[in-house]
């Protein structure tokens, strides 16, 4: 994406386009990913000296209320990512690697209950477990 782009988003949103915005849009919608406010705000405290970790915080609120990001709890941390489409997240307890996952039942079961007299606004699953390389590398031990 382009800061055109981002500008744009950021409009479209109704959030207020600034340098600091700009910033963190570049670092977590440059790629689809899984991070936290924190590393965000390391690698943005690089080119903006000047930023507080509490703007980096209030930036991720806004992008999520806007539904720019998903949030979701992990091991007592808060986590972010740029897909916000309905999925699950895999988390690997050996490496750590968080992987998105597609399960087209849960999209038709909100759907359901949105139908009905529910109205789903988020969904947040998470499954632990090994990814494919942990499991290979423990299973050659």
């Amino acid at each position: 994406m382009t800061d055109q782009s981002y500008i744009q988003t950021l409009r479209d949103t109704g959030l207020k386009v600034t340098p600091q915005r700009l910033s963190v849009m570049r670092i977590v919608l440059e790629k689809p990913g899984h991070f936290k406010v924190e590393d965000v705000y390391r690698r943005i405290k690089v080119s903006e000296p000047t930023i507080t970790l509490a703007t980096v915080y209030n930036i991720f609120k806004a992008m999520t209320d806007k539904g720019i990001l998903k949030s979701f709890e992990l091991d007592g941390a808060t986590w972010f990512e740029n897909n916000t489409e309905v999925h699950a997240n895999l988390s690997c307890e050996n490496c750590g690697k968080i992987e998105d996952i597609e399960i087209p039942e849960i999209g038709q079961l909100i759907q359901k209950l949105s139908n009905g007299n529910y109205t789903v606004r988020s969904a947040s699953i998470v499954l632990k477990g090994l990814c494919s390389e942990c499991t290979a590398e423990l299973s050659a031990k």
